[in-house]
């Protein structure tokens, strides 16, 4: 029997979903609906369709008044920001787009001097972790080079945007060695899971490896219609095949990447999100238990595939992609605490890649983890 896996997908997303190429490519959109469930909640909905989804059409949903109940936290604030930036990068010169963001990167240089800014405290929690496995960071330097690498993904989105994609993929870098590997796996089992985290350089990256090896990224769609439009856009213009997964059938979505897994592609799957479900698999990280969502790795022991762990290492717009070694293996915590590892080893070593060094729940982990190590 067919096991079912319960999804809850993050966004492959570095911070710029933000292009829209519906001026060249349009997508199709169905008429709005309308509908409410058992707890007196009401949605709109849209069926949007689009060459760059694996399945041809997804249906988006909101909750309606949802953006007038929510605070101004990170999510509203990309709801309310990213697509205005979209219009913007539609309509007016590139350099008067990305002006607002270049300011508003300014301005947190010169926030560094807040001994209360989450993100330098961020920087300096990893950098004391770092220490403790002999990888000595400066939080200053750490912090100036994560900003520099969020305006560098800035500019590669300018130059997708103004010149096309060529111009971002002469920044990427990946080996012939590892493509080779890789190409080697997927004709070996049939398919391959690569397991990718938050990090600046990697949406970039994708169209370079798929340009080596067929791909599917699957996709967790932002919470608004308005985005989701705007991200299945943008992954038209990377020209590359996507599969969303909010409020997705588990069972359909189960059922393609078991399809996919084993018609000779490689899948994608962002993975570094914390989950504090009672389904997510404990790992070790940091020298503590860390929890995570299970389902590539459930996934990768269900069909004995090939996990590959990766990381993206950014200076500026220029991007590396780091692959690790695969393992193959029945059990999903042991295909887990792989990815982990070489995770956790390519953080300490370059922090500042990682864009999620400024996630609200990862800095909240990395402080236990940073008062755990003063305390003993």
């Amino acid at each position: 029997m067919q096991q079912r896996f319960k999804l809850r997908l993050d966004d492959l997303d570095s911070p710029a979903l933000l292009l829209d190429w519906a001026s060249t490519n349009p997508i199709l959109v169905k008429p709005i609906s309308m509908h409410s469930d058992n707890t007196k909640t009401s949605y709109r909905s849209e069926t949007i369709s689009s060459p760059s989804l694996f399945l041809n059409e997804f249906t988006a949903r909101e909750e309606i008044g949802s953006r007038k109940k929510k605070s101004l936290g990170g999510t509203r604030v990309k709801a309310i920001i990213l697509p205005k930036l979209n219009w913007l990068l539609l309509h007016t010169p590139v350099f008067i787009a990305i002006a607002p963001v270049q300011l508003t990167i300014l301005l947190l240089r010169g926030l560094y001097w807040w001994p209360q800014n989450p993100w330098r405290l961020s920087c300096e929690y990893i950098c004391k972790i770092a220490h403790k496995a002999g990888r000595p960071h400066q939080a200053n330097q750490v912090y100036q080079q994560l900003l520099t690498n969020l305006t560098g993904a800035v500019k590669n989105y300018a130059h997708l945007y103004g010149s096309g994609l060529d111009s971002v993929l002469q920044q990427v870098q990946l080996s012939n060695a590892d493509a080779a590997r890789m190409n080697q796996l997927v004709e070996e089992y049939g398919g391959v899971l690569l397991m990718v985290p938050h990090n600046f350089g990697t949406t970039f990256s994708v169209p370079e490896i798929h340009g080596k090896i067929p791909l599917l990224v699957v996709v967790r769609n932002p919470a608004t219609i308005e985005r989701t439009k705007v991200a299945i856009d943008f992954y038209e213009r990377l020209q590359i095949k996507i599969i969303m997964v909010r409020g997705g059938n588990p069972f359909e979505l189960s059922r393609t990447l078991f399809s996919v897994l084993k018609n000779g592609k490689a899948v994608i799957a962002t993975v570094d999100s914390l989950d504090r479900s009672a389904n997510r698999i404990e790992v070790n990280m940091f020298d503590t238990q860390i929890g995570f969502d299970p389902w590539a790795a459930k996934i990768g022991a269900r069909l004995k595939l090939p996990v590959v762990p990766s990381y993206f290492k950014s200076q500026g717009r220029q991007v590396s992609v780091v692959l690790g070694a695969p393992l193959v293996s029945g059990d999903a915590s042991e295909l887990m605490q792989h990815y982990i590892s070489f995770f956790e080893q390519n953080i300490v070593e370059d922090p500042a890649s990682w864009a999620f060094l400024a996630d609200k729940n990862w800095i909240k982990a990395l402080r236990k983890v940073s008062s755990r190590l003063d305390n003993s």
